[in-house]
């Protein structure tokens, strides 16, 4: 078949209109039929609105930052899942037949069909709920409201006890890990007391006031030694054997002093004490009447000072040597003090770094329990029913006016399907251009109008036929 212009489309479908107009009224017929078979389906909808927390956010904030939409998304596969759509399917009484049937499966899935949710704006939203029955339809809209009110309950209030349990273990680890570094410390500290480098002016002041002691104690010496010297000069110049007799007593009693000394201070093993006893026992073997001798002649004054010069050098000489084992030990502490430093500052900083730790994860889990009690007392944002569902009164489905023009449309598409198909198979020539079309080398001399006899006039048609 050629190609149609607009205006020869308009002229063929005019010629043909009863195998258009025919069809487009079955399609509307069949329409109406077909809104008289249909089951009406009703849908019910509850209207749901987010309420924010009651307590501002700048005191106490909120542990369940999720979106909306990720929060929606969630609560409605919670409520979808099969578990608690049965639980509805019972409560409500859907889909009876299926049930009966043993079908609880295709139950539902039907209730997954006939549910939807839909957000609208950022804090409203709605649940829509198809059934056959207004009332069925309404009363499973306002129960999955309720479902779905309870479950963003039950979530919030899991999420901030989950939340706050987590900080709890976590404080507690960490808390048990500071404490293991705070003994570190302050086992470092005992363990290197004298060496810590708060300490370091302290030991550098006793290193200063050991020189001066030690300063002092020589200068001591010194003079006892010159004092003893021009004593010993003195008794040299005596001479005579009562003041040799009357010295080594003297050393026998200075020897069995230090001996008492140094056994108030070790035992009777100490190598110093072993050693004085063993010089004793010798003097006293070369020298047996000393003590007698001593008695029978009295020691002169000068014999009796050189003694006392004895005994406080000897003093003086013990002094000298504390002070110096004192200032080598300080010497050495300081010297140790940057190697402390260096230990201690790698354990205070570690001892730092959980302890801040501690410190952000203490506050984080205060802020924790403050968000968990929030939801338990129903401060926080909650959802609430701002519209329920009611029967409604006319039909959801299916729509009388889309049903109608499907029909209309599918018979108008039938009839031009058939004009076309009937065009097709017409051998006839209906115009003057269709006959020069088939024949172009033969000329239309006249076209001879349609004469109407039945009605007893003539009339020129559109169109007439060719002579």
């Amino acid at each position: 078949m050629r190609a149609l212009s607009p205006m020869e489309l308009g002229r063929l479908l005019w010629r043909r209109r009863l195998w258009v107009i025919t069809p487009m009224v079955l399609g509307l017929i069949g329409g109406i039929v077909a809104l008289r078979t249909m089951t009406p389906i009703y849908r019910a909808s509850t209207l749901i609105m987010i309420e924010s927390q009651t307590v501002p956010q700048n005191y106490v904030k909120a542990t369940v930052t999720s979106s909306l939409q990720d929060r929606l998304q969630t609560i409605q596969q919670q409520i979808t899942n099969r578990t608690n759509l049965e639980r509805i399917i019972e409560e409500v009484g859907l889909y009876r037949e299926l049930v009966d049937a043993g079908q609880v499966g295709a139950a539902v899935s039907r209730v997954r069909q006939d549910l939807t949710f839909q957000v609208q704006g950022t804090r409203i939203f709605r649940i829509f709920f198809k059934a056959p029955d207004p009332e069925i339809a309404a009363r499973t809209a306002n129960l999955v409201g309720e479902y779905f009110i309870a479950e963003n309950l039950r979530i919030r209030e899991s999420q901030a006890m989950n939340t706050s349990a987590f900080l709890e273990e976590e404080l507690e680890e960490i808390k048990l890990r500071l404490e293991e570094q705070e003994a570190k410390v302050a086992r470092f500290r005992i363990l290197n007391d004298g060496r810590l480098p708060d300490q370091r002016d302290s030991n550098l002041a006793s290193l200063a006031h050991l020189d001066q002691k030690l300063e002092i104690n020589l200068d001591a010496i010194e003079n006892a030694e010159i004092r003893k010297l021009l004593l010993q000069r003195e008794v040299d110049a005596v001479g005579g054997p009562g003041v040799k007799i009357s010295a080594a007593a003297a050393r026998i009693e200075d020897l069995k002093f230090e001996l008492s000394r140094l056994r108030a201070q070790y035992t009777d093993r100490h190598p110093d004490v072993v050693r004085l006893r063993q010089e004793i026992a010798a003097l006293e073997r070369v020298s047996p009447s000393g003590s007698s001798a001593s008695a029978a002649a009295p020691e002169s004054p000068t014999v009796q000072q050189l003694r006392q010069l004895d005994l406080e050098i000897a003093r003086l000489q013990q002094d000298r040597s504390r002070i110096l084992r004192d200032i080598d030990a300080y010497q050495q502490r300081v010297e140790q003090i940057p190697r402390v430093e260096q230990e201690l500052l790698t354990l205070t900083r570690d001892y730092d770094n959980k302890r801040k730790a501690y410190q952000a994860l203490l506050v984080k889990r205060t802020d924790a329990r403050l968000a968990e009690n929030l939801e338990l007392r129903r401060q926080s944002e909650q959802f609430r029913i701002l519209e329920e569902a009611r029967a409604p009164s006319s039909p959801y489905a299916p729509n009388p006016i889309l049903v109608l023009v499907i029909g209309l449309a599918a018979g108008a598409a039938l009839g031009v399907g058939l004009v076309f198909l009937r065009e097709e198979f017409d051998q006839s020539y209906v115009d003057a251009n269709a006959l020069e079309d088939a024949f172009p080398a033969v000329p239309v001399i006249a076209v001879i109008p349609v004469i109407n006899r039945d009605a007893g006039r003539t009339a020129q048609s559109a169109h007439g036929r060719p002579a």
